[in-house]
């Protein structure tokens, strides 16, 4: 795992997810940059999911529990998709606000399976 991609990561997720809460708190309506944080988000995160099928193969395997590490990153991968649909059940700032509570979320699984990867030691 590399570790400045994982903080790097939770860092920019915690910065779109607080710009997008602000949007809905500020009663802006669903629109092309809140999808646009969430896939950005997904992309990610989808890099984090390769990368951490690398890494134990190469032999950087975390010094953590690895199931705890993956149950956090298969749940980080759905909240997104999930805050979107709802987003677009909710085109009001009741959708976007929650998509910026999930990506606030998903800045903090980031930053645990940061913790759990490199700090634990078991």
């Amino acid at each position: 795992m590399i570790s400045w991609l994982m903080l790097t990561q939770a860092i920019v997720i915690a910065v779109l997810g607080a710009g997008v809460a602000i949007a809905g708190l500020a009663k802006v309506k669903m629109n092309d940059l809140v999808l646009g944080a969430s896939a950005l988000t997904m992309l990610s995160l989808i890099v984090q999911v390769v990368a951490s099928i690398v890494a134990p193969i190469v032999g950087a395997g975390p010094t953590g529990d690895l199931l705890e590490y993956w149950v956090y990153l298969v749940t980080a991968l759905l909240i997104p998709p999930a805050a979107t649909l709802w987003a677009f059940a909710d085109k009001g700032r009741w959708g976007v606000l929650v998509v910026g509570v999930g990506l606030l979320a998903v800045a903090v699984m980031v930053y645990r399976m940061h913790q759990i990867w490199f700090v634990q030691v078991v």
